[in-house]
């Protein structure tokens, strides 16, 4: 059974964004949801497959091994960050459940209509979203 806003008698708590609107974004998470799902198993089995093909690195020249290890971070950090945006979709779906969608996570202010076309997984304001990634970096 999928539950829809209309059914669920939910309030929308960001007056900018009508039910219309909320059930396109809904679409297209969905759609951004299972896109990222075959990126990152892409990606596994891609790292599986290369592990497989080297086999034992001793019989390497470091050339090939730095190359190899290089390669190997740089999926990993791919891997990560399409996890971690994963993890904002699935986030986005569930206020679309809770009738939150559209209202920023850290403030409680409503996100933005444009910012949310954009970015349909948007779970913060943009001035949010920037205080949360300087405080995660530190200081040079």
């Amino acid at each position: 059974m999928i539950l829809t806003i209309e059914s669920l008698g939910v309030v929308l708590a960001n007056n900018e964004l009508d039910k219309e609107f909320v059930e396109k974004q809904r679409g297209r998470l969905e759609e951004l949801r299972a896109e990222l799902v075959r990126m990152v198993e892409g990606l596994e089995e891609d790292q599986q497959d290369r592990g497989e093909s080297e086999g034992d690195m001793t019989e390497n020249d470091s050339g090939d091994m730095s190359q190899s290890l290089f390669t190997r971070e740089m999926d990993a950090t791919v891997e990560q960050t399409m996890e971690k945006r994963l993890q904002s979709v699935d986030q986005a779906l569930r206020k679309i459940e809770e009738g939150t969608y559209g209202i920023c996570d850290d403030t409680g202010e409503p996100i933005p209509r444009g910012r949310l076309e954009a970015m349909p997984e948007a779970i913060y304001t943009v001035e949010a979203q920037q205080r949360r990634e300087r405080e995660r970096r530190p200081p040079l």
